[in-house]
């Protein structure tokens, strides 16, 4: 290799850039290729390299950004967002008759939104930025943040305080110094960075059961153009915390069986109820303005035509239905047969007497609510209670279908809904399991039938102890070499 290196430099008849492949050479071939050492090159072999081979160029990929926003508008989705507008029009034509230039009109600028959306979405996409210097990982976090992106900062030493406080996340990973967890919001205990995938996951799921409460409310307001006064959300939010956090002092009944926190269970029946939760308070508000249902039945005045009224009787339905919700949901079996704490109770009575009193007396304008009378009062704490009974089988139904009990009886029992591999076994155990336990804990006026059932698990212990003990035995025969005939004669081992 010194024996190349004093040969005259690289000159271009004797250099071919694609005839060697430096990435698949090893280091000392690399340098022998290059004519160099580790050392690098002096300033004279530099320049006359320089003139041979010139300047290193990063070339960037040039995009034509009226190009991209029309490619937006010819698509597949703006072909299928077109031919769904000439269906709707054709439809809602009686006489048959195209689309006239209006129509047209209106199918342009519906392809000129969707491409517009497409485009600012394309442009603004998230990215990351990794192997920063500390300054300009703050600078980046100033500067995205004046473009009004919410930013999301990881880092794990000293150097990334700064950027992880002016983040609006700051997330210090598992191995973090001090400076750094001290600095984040968020602090990971595990390492790796696909629990934060989680918890987006998560929060997306508590934000879906965010809008799903007041789907109710988004309804009435779409379909009806009702107005709910946002005063009262606040009072029904007020009386809300106050009860829930009575919840800590609750008396709870355990599980028979070990417990887990199963979050998709526990989100899909919020939604489910939710759901219904917000169709009921729809046909309240529905059997008030379009029907007079109420008044031919229970003969209470029409309110339809006063919107204070109808706003302090569609408060009081809300308030009493979200709040009984809570003995629902604290109960595994009839809420009404599982008996609350009396501090519970007692926060629910004094906010639904309070939510009652304000729907049936007060006069409060700037919330535009009228009092109803305690007509209206008596006829929606019917309402409510009717509706409250099937919260507890929507309970059960839901419940029983996601936990694979549901799955179980279609099978004959033999495996219970999973989705990892091979997991039939452990799950026909603690199958089993739980349901003698269920029934152990609802046969307590039967002793006759547990004690069958007791000294029929006793039996298939002991068999299957014996049978374990008889094979350990071999075991040790085979082994240890052991005359199994000299062992029946001393009956010992």
């Amino acid at each position: 290799m010194a024996g190349d290196l004093d040969k005259p430099l690289l000159d271009p008849d004797t250099f071919n850039r694609e005839g060697v492949d430096l990435g698949l050479l090893p280091l000392e071939e690399v340098f022998e290729h290059l004519r160099t050492t580790p050392r690098g090159l002096l300033s004279e072999e530099a320049e006359e390299r320089l003139k041979i081979f010139g300047l290193n160029r990063l070339e960037e990929k040039q995009e034509n950004k009226f190009l991209k926003f029309l490619g937006f508008m010819w698509n597949p989705l703006s072909w299928v967002m077109e031919a769904a507008a000439l269906i709707a029009i054709a439809l809602a034509n009686s006489e048959s008759q195209g689309p006239d230039w209006e129509d047209f009109v209106g199918i342009v600028c519906l392809l000129l939104i969707n491409a517009t959306i497409s485009f600012f979405e394309e442009n603004n996409a998230g990215n990351a930025a990794a192997a920063l210097m500390a300054q300009h990982k703050y600078e980046i976090v100033k500067i995205l943040q004046e473009k009004k992106h919410v930013v999301g900062m990881t880092g794990d030493g000293v150097n990334d305080a700064p950027a992880l406080k002016k983040a609006d996340i700051g997330i210090a990973v598992a191995d973090a110094t001090d400076a750094a967890r001290s600095s984040a919001d968020i602090v990971l205990t595990e390492p790796g960075l696909s629990v934060i995938i989680s918890a987006v996951l998560t929060s997306r799921a508590i934000f879906q059961r965010m809008k799903n409460y007041t789907l109710g409310f988004t309804l009435l307001a779409l379909i009806w153009e009702y107005d709910f006064p946002p005063f009262m959300v606040l009072i029904i939010a007020i009386l809300n915390d106050g009860t829930i956090m009575t919840i800590s002092k609750d008396r709870v009944r355990p599980s028979p069986t070990p417990e887990s926190w199963k979050l998709n269970q526990i989100f899909a029946t919020g939604i489910v109820i939710g759901t219904y939760l917000a169709l009921v308070t729809v046909l309240f508000y529905w059997l008030i303005v379009s029907t007079t249902f109420f008044e031919k039945h229970f003969h209470v005045k029409s309110i339809a035509k006063n919107t204070e009224q109808v706003s302090s009787a569609v408060y009081l339905q809300v308030s009493i239905i979200s709040q009984a919700l809570i003995f629902v949901t604290r109960s595994r079996s009839w809420s009404f047969l599982e008996r609350p704490g009396t501090l519970l109770i007692f926060a629910f009575l004094v906010a639904q007497l309070a939510a009652t009193l304000i729907a049936v007396y007060a006069k409060i304008n700037f919330a535009n609510i009228t009092g109803i009378g305690w007509g209206w009062a008596g006829v929606i704490w019917l309402y409510s209670l009717i509706f409250y009974v099937p919260l507890d089988v929507i309970k059960f139904v839901f419940n029983y279908a996601l936990s694979g009990d549901a799955w179980n009886l279609v099978l004959d029992r033999k495996t219970a809904f999973t989705y990892k591999k091979d997991d039939g076994t452990a799950n026909v155990t603690i199958t089993q399991r739980s349901h003698s336990a269920e029934e152990l804990s609802g046969s307590r006026s039967r002793p006759s039938w547990i004690a069958e059932q007791t000294r029929r698990r006793a039996e298939i212990a002991r068999l299957v102890e014996g049978h374990s003990v008889s094979r350990h035995l071999e075991s040790v025969i085979k082994l240890k070499q052991i005359d199994s005939k000299m062992i029946r004669a001393a009956h010992t081992v």
